[in-house]
């Protein structure tokens, strides 16, 4: 269902065999007939023809067939199976869609996100300074037209705060986080009169699971926040970059294959990669000094930036799987290929014959890391 069926008319075997005491879970209220004994009947998988129709033009013939056509989604009335259709007829979100929601709504354009600048970009601006990869953003153009949206900022705290106040230790764990990220160097503090390039601010707030047996709070940091319609926001400024993810599929069926599971994630992964000193000040934010005041007035404001590369921007996915892919390709031996192969975003899903192959594997990649 994920592939987008061609507007031409095309013969292809049966993907998907739906049982008939399923039938009525899919069907919906809607029924429209395109002809006698031909139905356009609504369902959640997009309009169903379905109905009696002649084999021949004969009106006399009595060879009647069956008919059930899935139809393309949103271009209904540009099939060509039947003549006509009532142009009243609604539009069904396409089957597409519900695919692209995989991407979180990022779809490639060509215009829109130039894979081949992205990874030029990367190649030569990467560094290696205090034991850390340093990487630059891969702006589209050289001077982004990128606005100065405090105030945004501002308004997006006071309303993150005064919404937490009946919350106290969900905004004292909000406080620890930034405090501990403020600690390992993660972040730092700016002066709001001082920037090195351009500068921007990102708004946040905080996502709660208490479920979680690790991050039970985990803050969003928002790229995609505009002061209004016409101007842009950071991520509208940046290449996506290539998506550096290998097949899933392909994976977790060479993961079925090995007798000894072997299973590790990079811990806080875009964390650990550097942003050059020159393309911090897009990645301010604003904090309260003295949380339990919990008051945003300046007096009580601390600006902050980001050192290291924060997930939520659109190319940081990119920029970590260059990186990672970067530095296992320096080691040029069979483990680092092996885990190359086993490593999706930051997880590791591989494994062995044997259990002294998987110390082996688990003491060098370790090591390598």
């Amino acid at each position: 269902m994920a592939d987008t069926i061609p507007t031409s008319e095309e013969y292809s075997s049966v993907d998907l065999l739906i049982g008939n005491d399923y039938y009525l879970d899919i069907i919906l209220l809607q029924k429209m007939e395109v002809q006698p004994g031909l139905y356009l009947l609504a369902s959640k998988l997009g309009w169903i023809l379905t109905g009696r129709t002649n084999d021949d033009n004969d009106a006399n013939s009595t060879s009647e067939s069956n008919m059930l056509v899935l139809t393309y989604g949103t271009e209904i009335r540009k099939t060509s199976v039947f003549t006509s259709v009532d142009s009243t007829v609604p539009t069904k979100p396409d089957l597409d869609d519900f695919w692209n929601l995989e991407t979180i709504g990022i779809t490639d354009n060509a215009k829109e996100y130039n894979d081949e600048l992205a990874k030029q970009n990367f190649n030569e601006t990467l560094t290696y300074q205090n034991k850390m990869y340093q990487v630059t953003w891969p702006w589209k153009e050289k001077s982004p037209d990128l606005p100065q949206n405090r105030g945004l900022a501002m308004s997006r705290l006071k309303s993150n705060v005064a919404r937490l106040k009946n919350k106290p230790d969900v905004l004292n764990k909000y406080n620890e986080v930034i405090q501990d990220q403020l600690n390992k160097g993660v972040i730092e503090k700016v002066d709001k009169n001082v920037q090195d390039g351009p500068m921007h601010y990102i708004p946040h707030h905080a996502v709660v699971t208490p479920q979680k047996s690790t991050t039970k709070l985990r803050i969003v940091y928002d790229a995609s926040a505009k002061t209004k319609l016409g101007n842009k926001s950071l991520n509208e400024c940046l290449y996506r970059g290539p998506v550096m993810l290998h097949d899933l599929v392909g994976l977790l069926m060479r993961f079925r294959l090995h007798q000894v599971a072997v299973v590790a994630d990079i811990e806080k992964a875009f964390l650990q990669i550097g942003l050059q000193p020159s393309e911090r000040d897009v990645t301010r934010f604003l904090w309260i000094k003295d949380f339990n005041k919990a008051y945003t007035g300046e007096g009580n404001i601390q600006e902050y930036r980001f050192c290291r590369v924060p997930f939520g921007i659109i190319s940081s996915p990119f920029l970590l799987g260059a990186t990672i892919e970067y530095h296992l390709d320096s080691y040029h031996n069979s483990i680092a290929d092996k885990v190359k192969d086993d490593i999706y975003v930051d997880n590791v899903i591989t494994g062995t014959d044997s259990y002294e192959e998987a110390f082996e594997l688990y003491r060098e990649s370790k090591r390598m890391f």
